[in-house]
């Protein structure tokens, strides 16, 4: 029994190696090589397109995402003014889709972080590019 199991499974690799091996244009495998006959290989592969340029592939480059822009509460749990950053945990941001999280975020200007300190809850706007996550405006509530 496992004589006929093997045999089978042998003959289907077979099968699926012959039914998924590139053929040469013109060319009808079946028809010039013995049923015996392993399939041969492709000597190369064919050359693989260029990506640099894909509009010769008849495709453009993907184009950045378009930025998103949110609006949420949280509460300030680091500040930097030097570097013009704040760290907000806050509630979920629907207009970018974010659940509530903390995360540290660029101001933009770094000014609007003026008169800010730690455990002040806040109102702020967010505008997300890329890898890019900018608090575009910031205040008490």
């Amino acid at each position: 029994m496992k004589r006929f199991y093997l045999t089978a499974a042998t003959i289907a690799l077979a099968a699926a190696l012959t039914a998924c091996s590139p053929k040469t244009e013109g060319q009808n495998t079946a028809a010039t090589e013995p049923a015996s006959a392993p399939a041969a290989a492709p000597a190369t592969p064919p050359p693989a397109p260029a990506t640099s340029d894909m509009s010769k592939m008849g495709m453009a480059p993907a184009a950045p995402a378009a930025a998103k822009t949110g609006d949420s509460t949280g509460e300030i749990t680091a500040i930097d003014p030097a570097a013009g950053t704040v760290t907000l945990k806050h509630e979920p941001i629907p207009g970018v889709g974010w659940p509530a999280m903390t995360m540290a975020f660029r101001a933009s200007p770094p000014t609007s972080l003026a008169g800010l300190k730690v455990g002040d809850k806040v109102k702020f706007s967010v505008r997300i590019e890329g890898d890019s996550n900018t608090v575009t405006a910031i205040s008490k509530l």
